[in-house]
């Protein structure tokens, strides 16, 4: 039986740009695989691609630029995706849900509410500022049509984990019981995000933290 990785090789050693799309989208239902889902190759590609979007910003995202990042053939691209557009949904999708299931371990935690809240802006900052910019570009490109309800069903599982995060604290005390918990989440995750002028890091994330736990009005 030809195995996922005799295609890898064969398309690396006979790539034909002409073609290739043709072939990568007969291979792409391929794809689709436990094999070709979970293959490092794949991963690869992803996090070549959000590299080159942070160096060359979206207009310059080419196929050729990621595989030469990844370290792996143009036509090996295409074996997990279909097109551009496929791969973007992909990268989009990939590190959303890497990012949720961090903030997942977080909240699964046992430990003050006020510790895993600061983990978890921790987190959010560092995934904001991973993008630099481009998640708002990157996700109308990769699912032009629809883009607020394909994200709004990603962003519904981040509200579920914060809002788990707030009733928790209510439990223990640690959140005010007349707060809703809904609404609290969504102020967490709305606020969670990097400034837009340079500020040191740590000393924002602390701030943060303080203004949500405290307040600000006397």
């Amino acid at each position: 039986m030809l195995r996922w990785t005799d295609f890898e090789s064969k398309l690396e050693q006979e790539y034909d740009p002409v073609s290739s799309k043709v072939f990568g989208f007969l291979l792409h239902y391929m794809a689709v695989t436990v094999e070709a889902r979970t293959a490092p190759k794949r991963e690869a590609i992803l996090e070549a691609t959000i590299r080159v979007l942070r160096d060359r910003g979206l207009s310059g995202l080419k196929v050729e630029e990621v595989a030469r990042e990844a370290e792996v053939g143009k036509g090996t691209v295409y074996l997990y995706f279909q097109d551009k557009q496929d791969l973007l949904k992909a990268l989009v999708e990939h590190h959303t849900f890497s990012y949720y299931r961090k903030v997942e371990e977080v909240v699964n935690r046992r430990g003050p509410f006020r510790e895993r809240l600061a983990e978890v802006l921790r987190l959010r900052v560092a995934w904001v500022e991973e993008w630099r910019g481009l998640w708002a570009a990157v996700a109308r490109e990769a699912q032009p049509e629809d883009t607020t309800g394909w994200l709004r069903g990603m962003h519904e599982h981040y509200q579920h984990l914060l809002e788990k995060l707030v009733q928790e604290g209510k439990a223990r005390g640690e959140v005010r019981a007349e707060l809703d918990t809904c609404l609290t989440a969504a102020s967490i995750a709305a606020l969670a995000c990097n400034p837009q002028l340079e500020f040191p890091r740590e000393a924002y994330l602390e701030h943060l933290l303080e203004v949500l736990l405290k307040g600000v009005a006397l």
